[in-house]
């Protein structure tokens, strides 16, 4: 018969077996539920899905590649707009501001019966410039009427092509192509870092053909006497009115990059001027500075489409997105057509010799027969 010390070893032993056992069983739960958890996560992986574990080791990783994706891309507001719609819309208000200055300049002319001296002559040639601006607001109202079949077309031709998403817009890197006109290639580059929207705007109108067999229907050339001007060929209207465009405005991105010509002013809210190179390609827009004595809230982000070519060095606001710029052989023939000179606008006064047209339409038609991006 065991004695009670044998009989306490035994359990001892018992007890210790029984804790290996669990021990055991323990380790292999642990084992298997780490098997099933790695089936898990290639199942994911197969899938293409994955969970961020921002405390695990590749978390800081996924954050860093996240913060450079968007670090180099952009997201743009591009606005709708209809230019057919806002065109006949716009008609009858413009003539109704014309008809109104037109009375302002009657009681005005009343008003110079009470005045003599330096003061009748001051009045006199407020009167006269206040007078010239609106009947040359008139002709423009005129020619815009006159090409509103062109300008419908744009309906139709604006359904070829799509806004762009706006979302990841890359905001570094270039694009090279070629703008072909009837007198010959004009080569560009577009580049990114500058006015990422606006290029993204180009990019995708030029992908669209939406430029091709379109007429570059404004030429400047400066005034003979002045030290600066504008020195541009103006291009991207299909409709050649001067108003068309696409679907679609882009966001202003105004160049803090250029030469400074003048300071802005911050008294009286102006913007300064700078200088546009020769060679460069900026986004014509069609905005308008805020007035606070008039109440005009002002316009902006009116950009799309049209665009100038810089033939000669010009002095504007820095208020045109600046796109690109072409090659040494094309400004050089960008330089040839601007050469063969400027005719006025239809109803416009003609060129004398001491008031030769400094903006106009080229004298000899340039037209753009196609414009690509290289593959």
């Amino acid at each position: 018969m065991p004695s009670n010390e044998e009989r306490r070893q035994a359990a001892r032993e018992k007890l210790a077996k029984q804790n290996e056992r669990r021990e055991a069983d323990a380790r292999k739960r642990k084992i298997k539920a780490g098997a099933i958890a790695g089936v898990v996560v290639v199942a994911l992986v197969a899938a293409g899905c994955y969970i961020w574990l921002p405390q695990g080791p590749r978390g800081p990783l996924r954050v860093a590649a996240e913060n450079k994706f968007k670090s180099e891309h952009v997201t743009c507001d591009f606005q709708d707009r209809d230019p057919v719609a806002d065109t006949h819309k716009n008609l009858p208000a413009q003539k109704q501001q014309i008809a109104a200055r037109r009375t302002q300049v009657t009681d005005a002319q009343k008003q110079l019966a009470t005045m003599t001296g330096d003061q009748k002559t001051a009045g006199e040639a407020q009167i006269k410039a206040f007078s010239e601006q609106t009947d040359k607001l008139e002709r423009q109202v005129a020619r815009t009427e006159k090409a509103l079949p062109d300008i419908d077309k744009l309906t139709a031709r604006n359904k070829t092509v799509s806004k762009p998403s706006g979302t990841d817009v890359p905001n570094s890197g270039t694009l090279t192509g070629t703008l072909t006109t009837n007198s010959g290639p004009i080569g560009f580059e577009l580049d990114r870092s500058k006015a990422p929207c606006n290029v993204e705007t180009f990019a995708t109108l030029i992908a669209a053909k939406y430029f091709d067999n379109t007429p570059c229907v404004r030429e400047t050339g400066g005034s003979p006497t002045a030290a600066s001007g504008l020195f541009v060929l103006q291009c991207g209207d299909p409709s050649g009115s001067g108003v068309g465009g696409p679907g679609w405005t882009s966001p202003d991105e105004n160049p803090s990059f250029l030469k400074v010509a003048s300071p802005a002013n911050p008294m009286t809210g102006g913007t300064g001027t700078s200088i546009y190179p020769a060679g460069t390609i900026a986004v014509a827009n069609a905005n308008q500075q805020a007035d606070p004595q008039s109440g005009s809230a002002g316009v902006s982000n009116t950009g799309a489409s049209q665009f100038f070519l810089v033939y000669k060095d010009s002095t504007l606001p820095p208020n045109y997105a600046v796109i690109g710029k072409m090659d040494d052989a094309g400004l050089t023939l960008l330089k040839q057509i601007a050469a063969k000179g400027i005719a006025p606008n239809d109803g416009e006064p003609a060129a004398t010799p001491a008031a030769p047209v400094t903006d106009g339409k080229p004298k000899e038609p340039v037209t753009i027969t196609s414009m690509a991006l290289a593959s």
